[in-house]
């Protein structure tokens, strides 16, 4: 069976992402090691960008196996659950990760609304790419 073009896609970004977010998350552990203060006295900031970091890694992780899935015709890949799993792995790592750059004393800034939209689309095409599984077993 040939790579279709919404296999690809998540293929693509799945690893390029991948990269990305764990390259990000040695980035911040590196910050911590340096004991740089901007992360190290911000505790809002550090909680953010573990979060955004663990997130975007383990998002990338689903996306791959969610184009292995649909490669090995274990479930079917429609371009909404394509589409919405995409946007979902940008939407929720980036609201922590922007809810960390900028943000009030105490609270994430504006960005960590992207989160439970990100959530909600994740939610989504998980449960789209169940049901393609249950119809292909009938």
């Amino acid at each position: 069976m040939p790579m279709t073009a919404p296999i690809l896609g998540l293929v693509r970004q799945g690893w390029i992402s991948l990269a990305l977010w764990m390259s990000f998350g040695l980035l911040v552990e590196g910050l911590i090691g340096f004991r740089i203060p901007a992360l190290l006295d911000d505790p809002v900031r550090r909680e953010m960008f573990r979060l955004a970091h663990a997130h975007g890694t383990l998002f990338n992780v689903v996306l791959i196996v969610a184009a292995i899935g649909a490669r090995l015709e274990l479930v079917t890949l429609t371009r909404l659950a394509s589409r919405t799993m995409r946007l979902a792995v940008v939407l929720l790592p980036g609201g922590f990760l922007l809810g960390g750059i900028w943000h009030f004393k105490d609270d994430p800034g504006f960005g960590v609304w992207l989160v439970p939209v990100g959530a909600v689309l994740m939610i989504f095409s998980a449960l789209l790419l169940a049901l393609s599984a249950r119809r292909e077993q009938s």
